[in-house]
């Protein structure tokens, strides 16, 4: 009866001490991004990109999957396949998540365009 009373004590040890190990633990995910913009380019000249881990996924028809942890920020950039910069809204990860774009506004226009044009000058 002593030896079942000891094993039940530590089975509900170890299973506390395992709960409150992974509460702590980062819980990942994958985010579904949406994304409306008002730039004169398509939405899948864009692509996200997880801040913290450096993975950066295109837009497909208006919608991006990435995998993010709770305090990741995801940011909106242009799809690698262009090699131009461009930093757009950012936001904390989110199991589901819609950014608006603006680029109407002259700022963002204006960086957009001149690297466009230090990518492709012709000196």
């Amino acid at each position: 009866m002593l030896k079942f009373a000891f094993i039940t004590a530590v089975i509900a040890a170890v299973g506390v001490q395992t709960s409150y190990l992974l509460k702590d633990e980062q819980v990942s995910f994958v985010s579904r991004v949406t994304l409306e913009e008002t730039c004169e380019l398509e939405t899948r000249s864009f692509a996200i990109k997880n801040v913290s881990t450096g993975v950066t996924k295109p837009f497909v028809y208006g919608e991006a999957f990435i995998r993010a942890d709770k305090n990741d920020i995801l940011r909106v950039v242009l799809n690698e396949k262009y090699k131009v910069q461009f930093s757009g809204k950012e936001a904390l990860a989110a199991k589901r998540l819609k950014i608006i774009q603006d680029c109407e506004t002259p700022a963002s226009l204006k960086g957009v365009f001149e690297s466009f044009n230090k990518t492709f000058a012709t000196e």
